[in-house]
């Protein structure tokens, strides 16, 4: 008979649902061939298994593995049965179809000496991939899933303020950050967030995003299994060739709930558009656009598109998370569509007051919410000195669930997290209690909800024979035609001579491609000395991008 403890309500939670909640579902995975349905009395035996596997491979409590598992059902009794055995698990990223998996997996190299994993479980096909790409990590230790036996459960309570999990940006490979999480950051941001999304366990949640990012981690993992709200799990690349699949298990499972960034948005209206009465979705409660900046011509082009399969504004809601405070820390009304602001843009730099416009004239921002239970937002300005509400800076928040620090990185965690409060490096203002996010400070570039830092997508090209070393400049310029930000890679020859081109580019996009995960929307080569740098010797990417446009506009 499994016992429950209340002094860890996460490890509570599930325990008391495999004793009470045995045959209902817990997960409906959706794989290219057969879908599983996984129930409550399912994910306790796989939990069991893996939970016994960990034990025969030695590993004790407070030890962090790493997951590398591609869209399989063990996802789920691998990372809950190291959470319920007190061993720190974080999911990981395997290859795409696209990817070269020998450069891919040697990036991740100077990641896996930082972190010194207690075991990397995985199977023996990625196993062989990280193997010959000749990937090692302290100790070797390795748990394969074919390997793990059915054993019965038995659960190692631990205190709430021990680490539960890693969450790892998704977008950077070498220099991915690792934010630990505990149990009492997890079960009160989850216990706040799910009041104001009022979720419950009839509740249906509808997913394809992978669990490796904090979007499909929490909103699609850990919050439902908290409350016991069932969730349809779809192959995040089935889903990108196939994006009817989403529409497909809404109307099948009666979905109510989904998280997308904005670029996904745009994908479904984009391809689905010939057949958009073919569904019935009118039994969703929220399509939830976060993880990229919210666009209002988004949202308008996908309640038009699919109106007739009974989409309407109020379903189209906006969230504010990030990893740092576990996931959201705004969430805009469910019952009513998202305010909007038009303003001018030339008013929306740091310190200044965004002014109104009317339409047409300006640009139109739309909110991502109001703080939810228990959150302070404020905003600062370069000093990190709190400044008046409507001033456009820094957004800082200070929550009772903010992060216990980036793994193995003070310096880091000293510079973002500072008197309580979590400063994000997004620029924003706050009008009438509602947060407006207008971007990233820092050179971030967001695309399709991955965080792809510029200086490394640079730093791994700049070395590419036939480039000139250290002039090359990764630009992103938000695209109205797709709705979504886009990779834009600037870099100068060694030479003059233009008879390389074809070669170089596409050795740029398969190197970005195998490491980051994404293609560049363009590429342009220009001869030597032609980038833009700064007084100090920098390139300059403001200047460069401006460069890019009027070179573009002049086609």
């Amino acid at each position: 008979m499994l016992a429950t403890d209340p002094t860890n309500r996460y490890q509570s939670a599930l325990l008391a649902h495999f004793a009470l909640r045995r045959s209902e579902v817990f997960c409906r995975h959706v794989g290219d061939v057969a879908d599983t349905v996984l129930t409550w009395g399912d994910l306790e035996a796989e939990c069991g298994r893996f939970a016994d596997a960990y034990r025969r491979a030695s590993l004790a409590p407070r030890d962090q593995i790493l997951i590398f598992l591609r869209h399989r059902h063990e996802l789920y009794g691998t990372f809950f049965g190291a959470m319920l055995s007190g061993i720190v698990p974080a999911y990981m990223p395997c290859t795409s179809p696209r990817q070269d998996a020998s450069l891919y997996w040697r990036s991740h190299q100077e990641l896996l000496n930082a972190i010194k994993p207690a075991a990397v479980v995985t199977d023996q096909v990625t196993l062989r991939e990280m193997r010959d790409a000749g990937l090692s990590w302290p100790g070797e230790r390795t748990v394969l899933i074919d390997d793990a036996e059915p054993a019965r459960l038995e659960p190692l309570v631990v205190d709430e303020g021990e680490v539960a999990f890693l969450q790892h940006s998704s977008g950077t490979t070498g220099l991915k950050k690792g934010v630990r999480l505990t149990f009492n950051a997890v079960c009160e941001q989850i216990e706040r967030y799910g009041r104001a999304l009022r979720i419950s366990p009839e509740d249906a949640i509808v997913s394809w995003l992978p669990l490796y990012h904090d979007m499909g981690l929490i909103a699609c993992l850990i919050l439902p299994a908290f409350f016991a709200t069932p969730v349809t799990h779809i192959d995040p690349f089935d889903w990108i060739g196939r994006p009817a699949t989403l529409f497909d298990h809404i109307q099948r499972d009666r979905g109510t709930l989904t998280w997308m960034p904005n670029f996904a948005f745009e994908h479904l209206a984009a391809t689905l558009a010939p057949r958009a009465n073919e569904w019935d979705l009118s039994s969703m409660r929220a399509f939830v656009n976060c993880s990229e900046p919210c666009k209002p011509l988004t949202f308008d082009r996908f309640a038009r598109t699919f109106a007739a399969s009974g989409v309407s504004p109020q379903q189209l809601q906006c969230c504010y998370a990030m990893a740092e405070s576990v996931f959201a820390v705004a969430q805009t009304d469910l019952w009513r569509p998202p305010r909007r602001v038009v303003v001018d843009p030339v008013t929306t730099h740091r310190g200044a007051t965004p002014a109104e416009v009317t339409s047409g004239t300006g640009e139109e921002i739309i909110e991502v919410g109001r703080g939810i239970d228990g959150v302070v937002l404020t905003i600062h300005d370069e000093d990190g000195a709190e400044i008046d509400d409507g001033k456009v800076g820094e957004i800082a928040l200070a929550a009772p669930f903010l992060f216990a620090g980036y793994n193995v990185d003070s310096v880091r965690t000293d510079r973002r997290l500072r008197e309580g409060r979590y400063f994000t490096g997004d620029l924003g203002f706050i009008r009438q209690g509602r947060l407006f996010v207008l971007g990233r400070i820092d050179d971030v570039i967001i695309i399709n909800g991955r965080n792809l830092y510029a200086h490394e997508i640079e730093r791994v090209i700049g070395d590419i024979l036939g480039l000139k070393a250290g002039r090359v400049a990764a630009l992103r310029w938000f695209d109205p035609r797709i709705g979504s930000a886009t990779l834009i890679v600037m870099a100068e020859r060694a030479l003059s001579d233009t008879s390389c081109d074809t070669t170089l580019r596409h050795a740029i996009t398969t190197t970005i491609q195998s490491i980051f995960g994404v293609s560049p929307r363009q590429i342009v080569l220009i001869g030597p000395g032609l980038l833009v740098k700064t007084s100090s010797g920098k390139i300059s990417r403001a200047e460069n991008l401006s460069l890019y446009l009027r070179h573009r506009n002049s086609e």
